[in-house]
């Protein structure tokens, strides 16, 4: 008898040890896929007067420079969401992605100066009229902030949320013929201080309309 209860109590322990290590085993590998998927991400892409070294690009019908290519590359990143706060935009390569983001259910937000709304080219118009929340401030001082916002709403541990934020305006003259920098980074802290900024801007600027 005491021998089948030290056999049932030897069995008990092997298996909670096995259970154990089955959990510690899942766990390990799904902090590892994690750490692989969700990339740290830190780069710094400058843009220079005269670039000549063109190429292909899977996100344009026209031939870009490289630090073109990686604009649109991460402005075709987001899973969630898209929040930008621009003087202007009137590329029509960014113009398109948005509309595609858009029209694939990305929750898009756009913050523009007023002036620059109505500039010729710009597609706030036609992104506000395709649904797309649009605000600005009618005033005396610029709204001259140029950064976005992306995947800041994501729950998914395998999205990482990112900023994007430099001297850039996303125009033709900007992208092709000035000198111009985006940094890219996925840091906490600083993905968090520009999302407050933002949505202190998008409860200050009003809703535009074009009517």
């Amino acid at each position: 008898m005491a021998y089948k209860v030290i056999l049932r109590t030897l069995l008990g322990i092997a298996s909670v040890t096995f259970a154990s290590k089955l959990i510690y085993n899942f766990y390990q590998r799904r902090k590892k896929q994690v750490k692989l998927h969700k990339k740290e991400i830190n780069e710094v892409i400058t843009f220079s007067y005269g670039a000549h070294d063109l190429k292909k690009s899977k996100y344009s019908r026209c031939v870009v420079t490289p630090s073109m290519e990686r604009l649109l590359y991460y402005l075709n990143g987001p899973r969630h969401n898209i929040y930008i706060c621009m003087y202007i935009i009137t590329n029509t390569d960014v113009s398109n992605i948005l509309m595609k983001l858009h029209y694939r259910g990305i929750k898009i937000r756009l913050i523009i100066d007023a002036d620059m709304a109505y500039c010729t080219g710009s597609c706030a118009r036609k992104l506000e009229k395709h649904g797309v929340p649009v605000r600005w401030l009618k005033s005396t001082n610029l709204m001259h902030h140029k950064f976005c916002l992306i995947d800041t709403l994501a729950d998914d541990e395998f999205v990482t949320p990112y900023v994007m934020a430099g001297s850039l305006n996303w125009t033709n003259q900007a992208l092709s013929g000035n000198w111009e920098d985006v940094t890219v980074t996925s840091q906490k802290d600083l993905v968090q201080q520009y999302q407050v900024a933002f949505e202190k801007l998008w409860i200050l600027f009003k809703p535009i309309d074009f009517t």
